[in-house]
Formats: C-alpha cells, sequence, structure tokens
C-alpha cells in the first residue's frame, strides 16, 4: 500500500470514557508501573484491556517477537478498544515491523500512541497503511510512573478527543523573519528516523514540517544522523525542522570530542536553508505534548517565539 497514492486514513476522535488496549513490541514491562497506569485509568473512568503478552519477558523483551506480535493483534482486533498505546519504548519494534498487519492497522480506525523506539511504528503506519498515529505519551512511563505529568495529561485527551490542537509561544531564539509555513508535520525520535532511511517503513512525505528529539547520544553522534537525513535527500522536502528534547545528550569525554548540541544546532542551521527551531515540548520528558503524525500543520514564526498549530487529524 503506497501511502502517496491513497487519501490519508484518520482514526476516530476518543470519546469519554475511552476503552484503551496496552500493548508491548519492545522492552520486557514493569509490571508495577504497569499496576499504577491502570490503576490510574481506571480512577479517571476509562477501561483498559491489557495484552497478556506484556507480562512475559525473553532476552531484553517483553516476549519474543511472536509473541509481541500476536498480542498486539490480538487487541487491533478488538472492535471495543478506542486507543493502542504502547506499554513501553527502549528497543525491539524494528524486529517486527515486517509482521505486522497494516492492512488491520490501516483500517482499524484506532488512535496508536507512543513514542521513542514506538517512532517506528509511527513511520511504517504512515508508509504502509498511509495512517495517521500519534507521538505521544508511553502507557507505563507517563502514566505509571508516579503521579503523571498536568500538562502531558491535558494535552493527551485533548489532542485524541478534539481533532485540533495548538502550542503557542514557543519561546525560541532563532533570527529567522517572521514568516508562516504551512506542512505536514512528521518525525519523533532522531535514531529510529534516521535508522529507516532507505527502507519501505520511510514514508515519503512533501513540505513536511519534521520534529525530532532524542537521548542519550553524543552530539557529534546526532550531528551524524542529522548529515544522513541531509544526504538521503530528506531536508529537501522539509519546510521545517523543529527539535524537542535532547535529554543528557552530551559528550562523554568532553576532551576527545568536545562537541556541544548548541554546536549541532548551529551547524544544522548552516546546512539547510530552513528555520530549524528549538524548544518544542516532547521528548523523554514528563512534559510532553502529543503530536500527530501526518497531519496538516501551520507553524508561525515570530521574532522570539514560535506557535504550532494542527488540525484534521481525527475522523468520525
Amino acid at each position: 500500500m503506497d501511502g502517496t497514492e491513497r487519501v490519508l486514513r484518520l482514526p476516530r476522535a476518543i470519546g469519554e470514557p475511552a476503552t484503551i488496549g496496552v500493548y508491548a513490541l519492545s522492552g520486557r514491562v514493569d509490571q508495577s508501573m504497569l499496576a499504577n497506569a491502570v490503576d490510574h485509568m481506571r480512577e479517571l473512568g476509562h477501561r483498559v484491556i491489557i495484552a497478556e503478552e506484556t507480562n512475559h519477558e525473553w532476552r531484553y523483551f517483553a516476549g519474543t517477537d511472536e509473541e509481541r506480535v500476536a498480542g498486539f493483534h490480538r487487541l487491533l482486533d478488538d472492535p471495543s478498544i478506542d486507543i493502542m498505546i504502547c506499554a513501553r519504548g527502549g528497543y525491539g519494534v524494528s524486529r517486527v515491523l515486517a509482521h505486522i498487519d497494516w492492512n488491520k492497522v490501516a483500517n482499524s480506525g484506532k488512535c496508536f500512541v507512543g513514542f521513542s523506539d514506538f517512532t517506528g511504528f509511527n513511520m511504517a503506519a504512515y508508509a504502509c497503511a498511509n495512517l495517521l498515529t500519534f507521538h505521544g505519551p508511553l502507557f507505563c512511563i507517563d502514566f505509571g510512573d508516579g503521579p503523571p505529568n498536568g500538562f502531558m495529561e491535558q494535552h493527551f485527551w485533548y489532542t485524541l478527543s478534539r481533532g485540533t490542537e495548538r502550542l503557542d509561544d514557543i519561546a525560541c531564539e532563532h533570527g529567522y523573519e517572521p514568516r508562516r509555513i504551512d506542512g505536514r508535520m512528521w518525525g519523533g525520535n532522531l535514531s529510529l528516523v534516521a535508522h529507516l532511511v532507505g527502507t519501505p517503513y520511510f514514508p515519503k512525505i512533501e513540505d513536511g514540517i519534521l520534529y525530532v528529539e532524542e537521548i542519550g547520544e553524543e552530539p557529534y553522534a546526532i550531528e551524524r544522523m542529522f548529515f544522513q537525513l541531509f544526504h538521503a535527500g530528506v531536508f529537501s522536502n522539509t519546510r521545517a525542522i523543529l527539535l524537542g528534547d535532547f535529554h543528557d545528550c552530551k559528550p562523554a569525554n568532553p576532551s576527545r570530542y568536545p562537541y556541544e548540541m548548541d554546536e549541532v544546532v548551529e551547524t544544522l542551521r548552516k546546512l539547510v536553508p530552513i528555520p530549524v527551531l528549538t524548544e518544542l515540548p516532547f521528548g523523554h520528558v514528563a512534559r510532553k505534548a502529543t503530536l500527530p503524525f501526518g497531519a496538516p500543520a501551520t507553524l508561525i514564526l515570530s521574532e522570539k517565539s514560535y506557535s504550532l498549530s494542527y488540525s484534521h487529524f481525527l475522523g468520525k
């Protein structure tokens, strides 16, 4: 299924209360965090259905590849589920992309949500199913590890229920002339975006507004990933780059690699003839926005800030 030849498929807007399906495509799941997140959602009045494989363990993963995919497909076939939210990230999605039934994903009408390793799913869902998904919270990490961040939780429910959202007045020293940019927003974890270049799971997006974040990578390695996207021609179809949180991204050996993230941003701004903006509130942090992958968006640059609005990303 070629996403460039079909109309974008939209998930259904969710109502209150919602039915949430929880599964694991990546690392093994902390069962106490899972229980905490379930309790929290049920206190809010929502129904939670958990794939039994979330308590499996095989090597690093939440069960074998076959078990993880089976749990995902079982929830996918349940028509009562509104939201499919991954339990955690880590590593593992790349191992199962070829085994997911993308036709079923495309026709499900469900909201698929996650971040980190889940970026691989976001990318593949657009490329293979032409389905809009969401870069947002993970079930255990964001709802089960202490009280959920207020901004994150409010933005999550607003975004999945209203079909229109905006992030206003994001403070950012950028030096670009004020302007309006219209495009299609997409992205996620930089390592996963770069990892899928040249595969069937890398989406073809024109006039992209690309958002990326990272955790635990050294600045020189982050710059190398940006150059990979540049040399692959990704930025030739991109109208703006929005940088989120780059958590713990600093040189491990400053005397050998005296290179900081500020220098990476400076290099990127010289490399591409499009705005490169920082401070988008998302990434491996508690305070994160839920961002549609594939939605039409408008970016407004002001002198020392910018605003991002997006709409038409939910169906009936």
